[in-house]
């Protein structure tokens, strides 16, 4: 698992929890909560949940694997969750992103995102991938 990424996708009340990255290479581009999984991780699960705790603080249960594509990073392959959300109040990792706000389905797609993380949502919108 070492050269696989990971996303969290967090919706409440049909929105969808997105953080602007703060740093140096990708400022200013959005994203769900993501990752790389490690020597910590003993599967995609305790990974999706370890990242989004990482740059959320929220205590998260991953529901289901929606997505693994082909990663556009540095990572060979990526994962998208989808988790919920079980306790906690949202504090962004302010070395990696300088904000958070939640973003419907059409908003998402009107920001600056990464390449992978705007195809996972355009197939989303185009039914390809179903929450």
């Amino acid at each position: 698992m070492k050269s696989h990424g990971i996303v969290g996708i967090v919706i409440k009340k049909g929105k969808f929890l997105l953080l602007q990255d703060s740093r140096k290479l990708m400022k200013g581009y959005w994203a769900p909560p993501h990752g790389r999984c490690d020597y910590r991780d003993s599967s995609e699960k305790e990974c999706v949940k370890r990242e989004v705790f990482e740059e959320t603080k929220l205590k998260i249960k991953p529901l289901k694997k929606l997505w693994t594509t082909k990663a556009d990073t540095k990572v060979k392959t990526v994962s998208f969750w989808l988790t919920e959300a079980l306790a906690g109040k949202i504090e962004i990792n302010k070395r990696e992103s300088s904000r958070y706000k939640w973003f419907n389905l059409r908003e998402v797609l009107k920001l600056k995102l990464y390449p992978g993380t705007k195809l996972f949502f355009k197939h989303l919108k185009d039914g390809k991938i179903k929450l």
